[in-house]
Formats: structure tokens, C-alpha cells, sequence
């Protein structure tokens, strides 16, 4: 387990750890600093009133992200059940590769609909029935963006993948987008509260999340977007 140097909490002020809180909010890794905050010995960690609403703070986290599993494993089960494969993109997924999945901060929920098999149902097909059965189910379906639709299930948004990336964006992601369907051999891991899912290759996932971050955050990374690349990397 690595120790943190303690060099640089030994003159921390009040006030530096409660901007340390603050910006670590900020940047969605609250719950992540929350665990090295519990590796510094006692007498170097916050004050009482900061550790106690910090740590309050990572348990409704917590609650959030069992929601979160919970909510994924009944969806991809939904849809199986008519012949619909789903994969999850980003998030819970890559909450697999850190050492406490349950600190990695996440927003929507990003998935891929396709067909379970396609002598039965097109890829094409599925995906528009994927969104055709939450209708059904008297939930809006939002169609105003060109790679996915999105529509709230149990007070989350989740984003229906119909393309990886923006392929009108550029010549490029087109190009990236063909290599992306190629090697994205879904594979199962489980979650907690015993729930499974299934999330791309380790290919996959390196080169998505590099091209995601080149389309989508070319004007500044987060730190939790650093901590996704290096799990992942890990």
C-alpha cells in the first residue's frame, strides 16, 4: 500500500484541508482522496468536523453507486430479455479497474445496444428497439444528438449509444470508430450487491477513453477523468 510523503501534511492548516475538500469535490474525487486521507497517521489528518461531513459525503456516495449497479444490471437484464445486448460505456464499467470501485465518482450512464443475435434482429434494429421499449414503458426518449439518444430510468440519465464517437465530427473518428466496433469483445465482471454486466476489452477501453478525452475535454482534464486513464493504464 503506498504511504503518502508526510512531508506535505505535517504544516497543513485548517484552512488547507478544508480547500484540499473543496477542490477535490471540484474535480470528482472526493471519495478517492477520502482514501488517502485514512492512510495518514491521526495526528496529520483533518479536523474532526471536516473528517466527519467528508466522510459522510463518500457514504452517500457510496449509496449511489450501489443505486447506480443496481440500476445497470436491471436495465441490461431488460433488455436481454428481447434479444438485446448492452454493454456499458464509461463509468460503473471503468469503476471495475480501480482498487475501490465503489470511489469512482460518476455522472450518466453511457451504454451500446445491439442485437443478441442478428439473424432475428439487425445491430441496427436493436438499438432502435432499445429506445422503442422504454417508450412503451411511458419514458421519454430524448433524439437531439447524432451519436446517442438519451432518457432517464430510475432518476438516472442514460445515453443510448448508436456510434462510440462523434463520427460527423471528423474524417478521424469515422476511421476510429470502424477499429473501435472491431475490438470491442464484451466481457462479463461483477459488481457489489452480486450484480454483472458486461463492459468492452481492455483495447477497447485504452483508446476510447484516450479519443473521448481528445474530443470531449480538449480544454481542460479533470482529475477524475486522469484517475479513469490511470486505473485503466494500470
Amino acid at each position: 500500500v503506498h504511504i503518502p510523503d508526510l512531508v506535505w501534511f505535517e504544516a497543513a492548516k485548517p484552512e488547507d484541508w478544508k480547500e484540499c475538500a473543496q477542490l477535490a469535490k471540484r474535480q470528482g474525487v472526493l471519495a478517492l482522496a477520502w482514501d488517502g486521507v485514512c492512510r495518514l497517521p491521526e495526528n496529520l489528518q483533518p479536523y474532526t468536523d471536516l473528517k466527519i461531513s467528508w466522510a459522510l459525503a463518500v457514504e452517500k456516495y457510496e449509496k449511489k453507486y450501489a443505486h447506480y449497479c443496481e440500476t445497470v444490471n436491471e436495465l441490461s437484464t431488460f433488455y436481454r430479455q428481447h434479444g438485446i445486448s448492452m454493454v456499458q460505456l464509461k463509468g460503473v464499467g471503468l469503476s471495475t479497474y480501480y482498487p475501490v470501485p465503489n470511489h469512482r465518482e460518476g455522472g450518466d450512464i453511457d451504454i451500446y445496444t445491439y442485437s443478441s443475435d442478428t439473424d432475428i434482429l439487425s445491430h441496427e434494429e436493436a438499438n432502435r428497439l432499445a429506445d422503442c421499449l422504454m417508450l412503451e414503458n411511458d419514458i421519454d426518449v430524448e433524439r437531439d444528438r447524432p451519436k446517442h439518444t438519451h432518457f432517464r430510468f430510475h432518476d438516472i440519465t442514460i445515453e443510448n449509444h448508436t456510434t462510440f464517437l462523434d463520427v460527423e465530427r471528423s474524417p478521424v473518428s469515422a476511421k476510429v470508430e470502424v477499429l473501435l466496433s472491431k475490438i470491442l469483445s464484451p466481457r462479463q465482471v461483477d459488481l457489489i450487491g452480486g450484480h454483472n454486466i458486461m463492459i468492452p476489452s481492455d483495447d477497447f477501453n485504452v483508446l476510447f477513453v484516450a479519443f473521448h478525452a481528445i474530443q470531449h475535454y480538449g480544454c481542460g482534464l479533470s482529475l477524475h477523468h486522469l484517475c479513469d486513464w490511470a486505473c485503466l493504464i494500470k
